[in-house]
């Protein structure tokens, strides 16, 4: 005769099941699909428009004529960490083209320590304190890609590409904005995809990722 487990025993094996899915669950949708749909607007945000004066000329001071390159880098976002590769391609390829900007919001300084001794690539560190680039840029995700016209005037801000692998060529908006911008061309008309911000919060990814590992 078989004896039935008790129903005490059954409801902490169910329980226990549905924890387990509850988790995966969540930290698929944490790696996967919110980064297939648009970050959430912080609350007052004020949107920035092409070709409006961005007011950084005192604050990042490079007035040499050419235009300005800014990304935007989150050590605790996945989709910062997939773009880096593709990110050191373009400095490369534009290499005395733009002045170039690496800002990241991050203060810790082991974290920062880090970050200087991984740049491989010519470009100026800043450390958005107290986030008036963002601001004045109108960014709030990461990775995104700004351009701005030698008066600081905003000439692009958007992804990378469509693909968060950087991998469709065709979709290579910000390397498109470079080479329009270097041919004294109108800011460039691009879909929806390029302008739309994906990816993590500038704001609150280090708090999640700490209570992450912490958990």
């Amino acid at each position: 005769m078989i004896k039935q487990a008790p129903l005490s025993r059954v409801i902490f094996f169910i329980l226990s099941f549905a924890g387990i899915l509850f988790v995966i669950g969540f930290l698929f949708w944490k790696q996967e699909v919110q980064y297939l749909t648009p970050t959430e607007k912080p609350l007052g945000y004020v949107d920035v428009r092409t070709m409006e004066d961005t007011n950084l000329d005192s604050v990042l001071r490079s007035h040499n004529g050419k235009p300005v390159f800014i990304h935007y880098y989150n050590p605790y976002c996945p989709c910062s960490k997939f773009n880096y590769n593709y990110y050191e391609e373009l400095v490369e390829k534009y290499e005395g083209q733009f002045n170039m900007y690496f800002v990241i919001r991050e203060m810790d300084r082991d974290v920062v320590d880090e970050i200087k001794n991984n740049i491989t690539v010519d470009v100026t560190l800043v450390i958005d304190e107290n986030g008036e680039i963002a601001k004045q840029t109108g960014v709030y995700s990461t990775p995104q890609g700004v351009i701005l016209d030698s008066d600081y005037n905003l000439y692009f801000r958007g992804n990378y590409n469509r693909s968060r692998y950087c991998t469709i060529k065709t979709y290579n908006y910000v390397e498109m904005a470079m080479d329009s911008i270097l041919n004294n061309r109108p800011p460039p008309q691009f879909d929806y995809f390029a302008t739309t911000a994906y990816g993590c919060s500038i704001e609150k990814e280090k708090e999640f990722y700490q209570t992450l590992l912490n958990y």
